[in-house]
This record gives structure tokens, C-alpha cells and sequence, in this order.
């Protein structure tokens, strides 16, 4: 993506209001780079992968964090073996839990992978994705006056499968509204105008 955002200018142009920071392999101190635009600039954008160095046991808390935006679905790679394994397993216990919790479940009717999987694997499967959404969305409010908006730049994340993975204090009961960009900017906009000293 950052290869695409250089390629037609938008990383030059968020960069020429914003420092822009990457999180890449081989990289030095990232973290720290950041810190230092954040303090020096008054703020800055990191671009981070899910499941890479900084996703996981780093507080982006106060400033360090005012917003989160997810780009896509981070499902893990079908390709792994282990995971491919692990899913057929899951899927060979049979039950898979009823949307009404109540604990009795239902035989499963398939296994597989990719578009075959079956009901519990693909629970499972949906279930490790949304551990590590919630785990990147989560570094950036790390105390009750804390703030930042998150923004989920995917219709998926509005499915009800996919959705109710999410924490109740993203949804709040409520549905999530795919949107198109200027309403979602507005909305983005109206939720900086708040006041958050109180």
C-alpha cells in the first residue's frame, strides 16, 4: 500500500502535514521515530502492519494515538499449513455454538477451507482475525479520558458475523453503517469537534 501511496503522491501529500512513519522489516527503532515526530511535530501517521511489531503490548495512549484506521481484514494466511491443520481439527469436533449462546450447538455439515470451511473453522477463523483487530484498535485507548476514533475501511467489518466480534464499547449495541467517504469524514470531523477536557 505505502509502494502504491508513493507511487501516486498521497504519502507527499500526508507527509507535507503530517510526518508520515512506517513500520517496514529491517527497519530501525520505528517506535521511536515516531515518538519524536509526535512530539516534535505535534503529531504524526504510522503506518503499521497487524500482527507486526507494534499491533501488539504498545500503548499509543493520549496523543500518541488519536486515531486508528484499519485498512481491510487482516484474516490469517490460508496458505499456513498450521493454521490449515489447527482449522480442520476445530471443525472435526462437530458442534458449533448457536448465535443465542445458549451453549447447545449443532453438528457441523462441512469440512474444508476457503469458501468450503466449515461452520466451526470458519468461526474459529473469524475469531483469530477479530483477536488481532481488537488488540490494534485497543492501543490507542488505554484509560477512561482517553480518545480516538476508529475507522474501518471495509464493508465487512459491518457484517453481523464479523461485527459482533468487535468490543461493545466500538459498536455500543449498535450496528455498524458502511459509508461513503464524505459522510465518514464528516462524522470523523464531528468527533473531533467534542470536547474532551470534561
Amino acid at each position: 500500500m505505502l509502494r502504491e501511496w508513493r507511487a501516486c503522491g498521497v504519502a507527499e501529500r500526508i507527509g507535507r502535514r503530517k510526518p508520515l512513519v512506517a513500520e517496514a522489516p529491517g527497519c530501525g527503532d520505528v517506535l521511536a521515530e515516531y515518538v519524536a515526530a509526535v512530539g516534535r511535530e505535534g503529531g504524526a501517521v504510522l503506518l503499521s502492519v497487524v500482527g507486526g511489531r507494534l499491533s501488539e503490548g504498545i500503548n499509543f495512549s493520549d496523543d500518541l494515538g488519536r486515531a486508528v484506521v484499519m485498512v481491510g481484514v487482516p484474516f490469517p494466511s490460508l496458505a499456513s499449513p498450521e493454521l490449515c491443520e489447527r482449522l480442520a481439527y476445530y471443525e472435526s469436533l462437530g458442534l458449533v455454538p448457536d448465535s443465542d449462546e445458549s451453549g447447545s450447538g449443532r453438528k457441523s455439515e462441512s469440512l474444508g477451507i476457503g469458501s468450503a470451511m466449515g461452520p466451526r473453522a470458519r468461526e474459529m477463523y473469524e475469531a483469530l482475525c477479530m483477536r488481532a483487530v481488537n488488540q490494534s484498535i485497543g492501543r490507542a485507548i488505554r484509560h477512561q479520558r482517553d480518545y480516538a476514533v476508529v475507522v474501518f475501511m471495509d464493508a465487512r467489518y459491518a457484517e453481523p458475523r464479523i461485527a459482533r466480534k468487535l468490543p461493545r464499547w466500538i459498536t455500543d449495541g449498535r450496528p455498524l453503517e458502511p459509508l461513503q467517504f464524505g459522510p465518514a469524514l464528516a462524522q470523523v470531523a464531528a468527533f473531533f469537534k467534542q470536547d474532551f477536557s470534561v
